[in-house]
């Protein structure tokens, strides 16, 4: 028979298996939400999502009381799981979605600030090109030298360039 302080130390890492067990189930939440996967792909990742969820919480089991199965077991696990989904998952979603969110906007500022340096010569030159045009009607029919786009504003390479356009209207 297991000592007092034995049960309590099971009784905490049952506790502490049910808050993991939250964790992962608000990083497979999350991670559907990003994604949105069909009816064959969502099936598929809940057996994943319950085949990394059962050896952690064996693990938990293992630690705490050698896998022996009482009430205080389920009942760690439950109070666990409920104070987790009460008190921290609104602030672990937060903090995910925000991290989620930054990296995102970081990842896509490097990858848009590469894009920028790796077109603008083509960019340049196509200003400039397009900057000494003919132009009839002007005063005596000189060549415009200046260092602005034509008309129409925006002239990247989208414009230079359509079929290579990665970004449509």
């Amino acid at each position: 028979m297991d000592t007092l302080a034995g049960q309590i130390y099971g009784f905490a890492a049952t506790i502490a298996a049910g808050l993991t067990l939250g964790l992962l189930f608000d990083l497979y939440r999350l991670w559907r939400r990003a994604t949105r996967p069909e009816k064959a792909a969502t099936a598929l990742s809940d057996l994943l999502f319950w085949v990394v969820a059962t050896p952690v919480t064996y693990v938990y089991l293992l630690m705490g009381n050698w896998a022996e199965l009482r009430f205080y077991v389920f009942l760690g696990l439950f109070l666990g799981l409920f104070l987790y989904f009460t008190v921290f998952s609104f602030i672990v979603l937060n903090v995910l979605l925000t991290v989620w969110y930054y990296g995102e906007v970081l990842i896509v500022g490097l990858l848009q600030g590469a894009w920028r340096l790796f077109t603008l010569p083509w960019e340049g030159a196509h200003r400039w090109r397009s900057s000494r045009r003919w132009h009839p009607g002007r005063s005596s029919g000189t060549w415009r030298v200046s260092w602005r786009p034509a008309r129409g504003g925006n002239l990247g390479l989208k414009h230079f360039w359509p079929r290579f356009a990665f970004f449509r209207k």
